[in-house]
């Protein structure tokens, strides 16, 4: 499976992650290395929808590669 996807976001995460509050519940999401999805709802919730809707896009690229 290709894991640009994974690395994508996961870089994403890690860079948005410095810029918000760790008092934010997505920040602690993100701390405990939830899954993608928790940390999109969180995100959703606190307002940061740029971040939840580019993490949905790779999320759906990544479960839909197909194996090479």
């Amino acid at each position: 499976m290709d894991m640009r996807a994974f690395i994508q976001a996961e870089t994403l995460i890690q860079r948005f992650r410095k810029t918000i509050p760790t008092s934010t519940q997505t920040a602690r999401s993100i701390d405990r290395n939830d899954s993608w999805n928790k940390v999109v709802a969180f995100a959703r919730d606190e307002g940061y929808s740029d971040i939840a809707a580019q993490l949905e896009v790779i999320w759906r690229e990544y479960m839909t590669d197909e194996p090479e």
